[in-house]
């Protein structure tokens, strides 16, 4: 019987420190960001002066918006899951067809980690390093008589970062480079698909996150 008031002496105090310990809350915010991103073609077989030929037109600018939750879960490490959209238009050469216009209109799903130092969680400003991966959907069809690209996208992430401290609000701009992971070309009956191997979209975003901090 002793024993037993002994061991509950010493697991009160341990289990009442557990219910007043504060749980790490949700921090719900939004962001916008200017988008650079590139489609990279890959040419198949050799190519001959006058022969058909396909080639993406260069990076071109584009924007996204969006929403975020961010939650601790060490004092080191913070998830946070994003859903934005993001919209660019690129454009696609061909010979001897000329120019192609498509626009990439993508609801987006990033699953990012923030690392920080924790010893500067008071301090006005604190660097962060962003990983994750990132999926992706383009609600327009790019598919056409010249070539067929697939509207989904997987990619994964890696940014840089500051956190800025303005009393309870944080405001996070980062740099974020999304390397496209999946082969976009889905090779069909277009004129150009046997020209066309692998197709990737890679994108480097400057981004700008807001949120409130919740005690």
């Amino acid at each position: 019987m002793k024993n037993k008031l002994i061991l509950l002496l010493l697991i009160t105090p341990w289990c009442l420190i557990a219910q007043n310990k504060e749980k790490p809350r949700w921090n719900w915010g939004f962001f916008s960001g200017l988008d650079h991103q590139s489609i990279a073609l890959e040419t198949l077989g050799k190519i001959e002066p006058e022969s058909p030929l396909a080639w993406s037109d260069g990076p071109k600018a584009g924007f996204s918006v969006g929403g975020f939750a961010q939650k601790a879960f060490l004092p080191w490490l913070y998830f946070q899951p994003e859903i934005g959209m993001s919209l660019v238009n690129q454009v696609i050469n061909y010979r001897p067809d000329g120019p192609r216009s498509y626009r990439f209109m993508d609801i987006e799903l990033p699953l990012h980690c923030k690392m920080v130092d924790p010893r500067k969680k008071n301090a006005p400003v604190r660097a962060c390093v962003i990983v994750g991966p990132r999926v992706g959907w383009n609600l327009f069809a790019n598919s056409t008589s010249f070539l067929h690209i697939n509207q989904e996208r997987i990619a994964a992430d890696l940014g840089l970062g500051v956190e800025i401290k303005m009393k309870q609000w944080r405001i996070q701009p980062s740099f974020i480079y999304s390397h496209g992971l999946n082969d976009m070309h889905f090779p069909d009956q277009g004129k150009y698909d046997d020209l066309v191997g692998k197709i990737v979209r890679d994108k480097l975003t400057l981004k700008i996150a807001c949120w409130m901090e919740r005690k």
